[in-house]
């Protein structure tokens, strides 16, 4: 029995795109039989050309703009589970011979998707134009993809990370798609990572991680990853998640930031300039709130050669022994010591909520921090003495 393929083409105005990436469609070869649906999201500016298509095409029109997830649940209305639904965004051209290797890896029932490459190979599938999967598998992934508002350009990375609990997501060299000219992802979406950004949080599904994030995604021109450990059940404190994200990082430069920090933009840049130059730590000035200048680390950066001289053992960079309190001022005074504190780089800025975790209403936790705090304490004045500046009283 065959299985039937669907192409869901989403339209969100720009006839001219459109026009391109409908005939690139309808120059498949040696393709597999298909059906199209086409939406036209909210779209002006379609209409001569949309009365003009022809062939076993269904044409969805959503009033108003929702997005490419919003366009492709209207879109899966009445499919078979089993359907391979092969979702275009952004009206990309597809050359003749996408189709067939693209819906291949499907035929595996642990692959949850498959992503289309470019002109030069690869392409992260967070960055791809175009997605293969299950119906089925889409209609189960979508709420979680949707969710939570994101920016549109960041919407085939949610609808990727919602299907990876599905099974794998395989990018296919072999089924080339040319992204339209014009279309714009966040700056370095779907690169190797220059820098990685570790953020720990008791719940990685909450208001202000995703706020962190949506800035990061925004404001951050280098290529970057993020990475978010969760560790609420049980609670670790910071040390912990902290020293795992580095050890999972990639990037040539690493930050690590509490999930209450908002960067704004240039925030990176000046860091990245002034480790270039030497500095060993830098952190950037938090404004509209309180600030250390000694060391706020609530948002700090530094080198993998950092990483390496300063860990404590191998893979871990923060004192175990030290789980929520006092191993940022552990790492400022062996700083210290080697000649070498953390630079202030006042060029660069964030925002900073001010601990908004640790001050958690949530009593049998809040117990648990005050009471790894005083062991914490314990800890560090006995390796270090009670005397040591900027350390928590």
């Amino acid at each position: 029995m065959t299985i039937p393929i669907t192409l869901v083409s989403v339209l969100q105005g720009a006839p001219d795109r459109a026009l391109r990436s409908l005939a690139s469609l309808a120059g498949l070869r040696d393709a597999p039989e298909h059906d199209v649906v086409l939406v036209a999201d909210g779209a002006v500016g379609l209409d001569d050309l949309l009365a003009r298509v022809e062939g076993d095409v269904r044409i969805v029109r959503r009033p108003e703009r929702g997005g490419v997830l919003a366009a492709l649940t209207d879109a899966l209305d009445g499919l078979d589970d089993a359907t391979r639904v092969v979702l275009l965004r952004d009206a990309p051209e597809v050359t003749p011979s996408f189709l067939g290797p693209l819906v291949a890896p499907l035929t595996d029932d642990s692959c949850a998707a498959a992503t289309a490459g470019g002109p030069e190979g690869l392409v992260a599938p967070v960055a791809a134009h175009v997605l293969a999967a299950r119906a089925g598998t889409l209609r189960a992934a979508l709420p979680q993809a949707t969710a939570h508002p994101v920016a549109e350009t960041l919407a085939m990375g949610a609808l990727v990370a919602a299907l990876a609990a599905h099974g794998s997501i395989e990018p296919v060299g072999a089924s080339v798609v040319l992204p339209t000219a014009g279309t714009r992802l966040p700056a370095g979406l779907g690169e190797a990572p220059e820098l990685s950004i570790v953020i720990p949080t008791l719940d990685a599904a909450s208001d202000r991680v995703r706020d962190a994030i949506e800035a990061l995604a925004e404001r951050t021109d280098a290529p970057h990853e993020v990475i978010v450990v969760d560790n609420g059940a049980a609670p670790q404190g910071f040390t912990a998640p902290v020293n795992a994200g580095l050890r999972a990082a990639r990037g040539a430069y690493l930050v690590v930031m509490n999930d209450d920090v908002e960067v704004l933009p240039g925030w990176w840049e000046p860091q990245k300039e002034a480790l270039d130059a030497g500095a060993t730590v830098t952190f950037p000035l938090t404004i509209d709130g309180a600030m250390r200048t000694d060391f706020a680390a609530w948002c700090f950066a530094m080198t993998r050669a950092t990483l390496d001289e300063f860990g404590v053992a191998p893979g871990e960079f923060f004192d175990p022994a030290l789980c929520v309190w006092y191993q940022d001022t552990d790492l400022l005074h062996r700083l210290r010591l080697a000649g070498r504190p953390p630079q202030l780089v006042a060029e660069a800025t964030i925002r900073h909520g001010l601990s908004q975790t640790v001050a958690t209403p949530d009593p049998a936790l809040r117990a648990w921090i005050d009471a790894r705090i005083l062991e914490d304490k314990a800890a560090f004045e006995s390796r270090w003495g009670t005397n040591v500046a900027g350390a928590a009283r």
